[in-house]
Formats: structure tokens, C-alpha cells, sequence
């Protein structure tokens, strides 16, 4: 009898568990979709359509030494920026 009390106590805490988790896999699907139509949403907007261009720009430009100079310059003021501070 005892054993019994203690087996059904441990399948309801199995079957409550299982629900919070069936729970939670929802909300995380329906914020998953609700993350991808934000995310189709901006990309067809305007400055969606003027961040890919800039990005696909700079992404041409990469090999350019200028380019790499200058990220070399950015580079050194932001760690002179972390150990002199």
C-alpha cells in the first residue's frame, strides 16, 4: 500500500513534469515562428534591403588594403582603449 502511494505520487510528479515541458516547447515553437516572421518582415523592408546591400559592399571590399588598414587602426585604438583603462 505504501509503495503504491509512493509510485502514484511519482507519476503525477512525471505527468506534471511532462506538461510543463509540452508547455514549454509550445511557447518556445510559437516565439521561434513569431522570431522568423519579424525577421522576413525586416529583411523585405527598406532599411532591411539597405543593411544587406551595405554588408554585401563591405563584404566585396574585404580583401582592399585600405580596408584592412583601417581595421588594423580600429583594432589597435579599441585594446589601447582596454589596457589604459
Amino acid at each position: 500500500m505504501l509503495i503504491d502511494k509512493l509510485l502514484r505520487r511519482r507519476r503525477q510528479r512525471v505527468q506534471h513534469f511532462a506538461e510543463q515541458g509540452a508547455q514549454l516547447q509550445q511557447t518556445l515553437q510559437a516565439q521561434q515562428w513569431l522570431l522568423k516572421q519579424r525577421a522576413s518582415a525586416f529583411i523585405v523592408s527598406a532599411p532591411g534591403l539597405l543593411l544587406s546591400f551595405s554588408v554585401g559592399c563591405l563584404f566585396q571590399l574585404r580583401h582592399n588594403n585600405a580596408v584592412k588598414t583601417l581595421h588594423r587602426v580600429v583594432g589597435l585604438r579599441r585594446l589601447t582603449k582596454w589596457f589604459i583603462l
